[in-house]
C-alpha cells in the first residue's frame, strides 16, 4: 500500500487538506488488503493523527477529568482494569463499503485522485486516498463508472457526512474538473447511506461557467431519487428548466421587548426581531440561500448583546453564499469562523438550507432548535390543482420532511459559541444536523426560530400553508400569517402548543399554553 506522502509526488499538498490540515503528521498509514471485487484505497491519516473518537474524548465526552498533575488514589484506581475490558473499552474495527459514481457527461472524468473522510455520530474515519494509480488501480475517474473501495475504520455509528476532496493531478499540479454524481456506503450491519454530490470538483467544466470546488461535504440523502436519474447531470436531465423559489421573511420581538420599545427590522434579504435574525439570497452558482438563527437571550446577564451575535452570524453566512459557496456546511462553518476572528461573544441556534436550482435540491444544516419544514403535494395530484377552487380540494398537501431538533436535554439545545473562551459548553458547525432531499415546483420550504416550532404544530402549520396556497397568495403572505398564528398560540394560556406537551412530558406534570418567545419565519415556495 502507499502511504498519501510516497503516492504522485504529493508531499506538499498536505497542507491543503483543510479536512485534516490541523492535525499532526506521522508514520505512514497502515496498509490493508482490499477485497477481491474492490479498488484499494489509501488511508493517509498516521497513527499520531487524532480520530473522530479521540476528539470527542478531548471534548470532555469521556466523562469528567481534573485540571492536570497527578492521578488521584480514586482515579488511579478506575484505572486497574484487565487487559480485556481495556479490549472491550477500544472501539471496533469494521470495514465500510464505498461506491464513489462518476457522472456521464462530458468531462466527467479525471486523472486526478481524491481523499474521503466519513463522519458519523461515534466519530470520524481516517482520511483515505482514492483514485491512485500507484495503488493498481486505473490514475482517477472515468466518466460514466463506479469505483468501489473497503476501507477499514473503527466503527463509526450513523453516518452524517462524507467529505471528499481532489486533490492536484501530478502533471500541472492543479485541480482538474471531476463530476462526481453520488458515494454510495454499506455499513458493517447492512446499513445503506447514499451521498448525492451531483456537482463539479476541482476546475469547473461546466458548460454554464459554474464555479467548481475542490472539496465538498454530502449530506445523506432523506430520499432518495429516482434510478432512471443514475450518472447524470440534473441541470441536463433531471429538470426541464431552472426552479425559481420565490423567499420572503418576517421577524417579531417578544411582546414584553416590543413594549419596551423594540421594533424588529425587516429588510429584503436581511432582517431581525429580538434576538432572532434571518437572511436570504441567491449566488452566480444557482444557490437560493436562507438561515435563520436564535441568540440566548440570558447572555445579557453577564453584559453580552446576545442579539449580535445571531445577526452576524447571518451576515457572515450570507458573505459565504455571495462568494458562490455550494456546500452548506462550509457556509456555517465560514461564519462560525468569522465570529471568532471578530471574538464576538454569545450563542445562537442555526439553521441555514440552500436550495439548488439547476439540481433540484435542498441541502440543509441544522444546529439546535430551529429548523426547517418541506411541504408539498402528494403522489398523483396534478401540478395545476392549486389554481383550481379551494373549495373540496383540502387535503392534497402533505410534511415531505421536517428537521428534528437538536437538544442536549430540554430547553437546552445545541448552539454555535466560542469554546475555549466565554463558553465552554458551545457546540461545533461539524455538529449539526446535515440533509439533503429533492425537491420540485410547487414544494415549500418553512424555516423558522422556536419562536414557531414551540408554538405551532405541525398539523396547524400544514393546515394554514395548504389554505394558503389554494389561495394563491405570495411567500409574504404565508410567512405573516404564520407569525400571527405563532403570536396568537403563544399568548394563549389554555391552548395546547408543542411546547407545553413536552414540558409536560419533561416535567412530569400538566402544562398548558404557548410560550412567548421571539418569532422568526422564512417562507421560500419553489415554482
Amino acid at each position: 500500500m502507499t502511504s498519501l506522502r510516497g503516492a504522485l509526488g504529493l508531499r506538499t499538498c498536505l497542507r491543503t487538506l483543510s479536512a485534516a490540515a490541523a492535525e499532526p503528521w506521522g508514520a505512514p498509514a497502515a496498509s490493508f488488503a482490499p477485497q477481491a471485487d474492490c479498488a484499494p484505497s489509501t488511508s493517509y491519516g498516521s497513527a499520531e493523527c487524532s480520530s473522530g473518537w479521540q476528539r470527542w474524548w478531548r471534548r470532555g465526552g469521556g466523562g469528567s477529568g481534573s485540571s492536570g498533575g497527578a492521578l488521584s488514589s480514586s482515579a488511579a484506581a478506575r484505572l486497574q482494569h484487565s487487559d480485556a475490558a481495556r479490549a472491550a473499552s477500544l472501539p471496533r474495527e469494521v470495514t465500510y463499503q464505498v461506491v464513489v459514481v462518476t457522472g456521464d457527461v462530458r468531462g466527467a472524468g479525471s486523472p486526478a485522485p481524491a481523499v474521503v473522510t466519513l463522519v458519523g455520530s461515534e466519530g470520524e474515519s481516517e482520511p483515505y486516498l482514492i483514485g491512485d494509480s500507484t495503488a493498481g488501480e486505473e490514475r482517477g475517474f472515468e466518466r460514466a463508472t463506479r469505483k468501489s473501495y473497503a476501507l477499514p475504520s473503527r466503527y463509526l455509528g450513523e453516518l452524517q457526512r462524507v467529505h471528499v476532496q481532489q486533490l492536484p493531478s501530478s502533471s500541472d499540479g492543479a485541480g482538474v474538473g471531476w463530476y462526481l454524481d453520488r458515494i454510495e456506503v454499506a455499513g458493517p450491519e447492512g446499513q445503506q447511506w447514499l451521498f448525492p454530490c451531483s456537482a463539479w470538483l476541482g476546475k469547473a467544466n461546466h458548460p454554464a461557467g459554474l464555479d467548481g470546488d475542490h472539496e465538498r461535504n454530502l449530506a445523506p440523502a432523506v430520499v432518495r431519487p429516482s434510478t432512471h436519474h443514475s450518472m447524470k447531470e440534473p441541470s441536463y436531465n433531471l429538470l426541464g428548466a431552472p426552479l425559481h423559489p420565490e423567499v420572503s421573511a418576517v421577524a417579531l420581538p417578544h411582546p414584553e421587548k416590543a413594549a419596551a420599545g423594540q421594533k424588529g427590522l425587516n429588510k429584503k434579504g436581511f432582517g431581525y426581531g429580538g434576538e432572532d435574525s434571518y437572511f436570504y439570497c441567491n449566488n452566480h452558482n444557482g444557490i437560493t440561500a436562507m438561515g435563520v438563527a436564535d441568540g440566548v437571550y440570558m447572555w445579557r446577564e453577564q453584559g453580552i448583546d446576545a442579539g449580535l451575535f445571531s445577526r452576524r452570524l447571518m451576515e457572515f453566512a450570507r458573505h459565504s453564499v455571495d462568494l458562490g459557496t455550494t456546500d452548506v456546511l462550509r457556509v456555517l462553518q465560514f461564519a462560525a469562523k468569522r465570529l471568532r476572528l471578530e471574538g464576538i461573544q454569545g450563542s445562537s441556534t442555526a439553521c441555514i438550507v440552500l436550495i439548488d436550482q439547476l439540481q433540484g435540491r435542498l441541502a440543509a444544516a441544522n444546529l439546535g432548535d430551529s429548523g426547517f419544514i418541506v411541504v408539498g403535494r402528494r403522489r398523483g395530484d396534478a401540478r395545476g390543482a392549486a389554481s383550481s377552487s379551494a373549495s373540496g380540494r383540502r387535503g392534497q398537501l402533505t410534511v415531505k420532511y421536517r428537521s428534528p431538533q437538536q437538544e442536549h436535554s430540554f430547553g437546552h439545545p445545541y448552539q454555535l459559541g466560542k469554546p475555549g473562551c466565554h463558553f465552554d459548553g458551545a457546540d461545533l458547525p461539524e455538529d449539526a444536523m446535515l440533509t439533503t432531499m429533492p425537491v420540485a415546483p410547487g414544494d415549500v420550504v418553512i424555516l423558522g426560530s422556536d419562536g414557531l416550532w414551540d408554538n405551532v404544530s405541525e398539523e396547524e402549520l400544514l393546515d394554514e400553508v395548504e389554505k394558503d396556497v389554494l389561495e394563491g397568495v405570495k411567500p409574504s403572505v404565508i410567512a405573516q400569517r404564520l407569525a400571527f398564528l405563532a403570536f396568537t398560540n403563544s399568548l394563549d394560556k389554555h391552548k395546547q402548543t408543542p411546547y407545553s406537551d413536552a414540558a409536560s412530558e419533561a416535567f412530569d406534570m400538566v402544562y398548558e399554553g404557548g410560550k412567548q418567545d421571539d418569532i422568526c419565519i422564512l417562507c421560500a415556495a419553489i415554482n
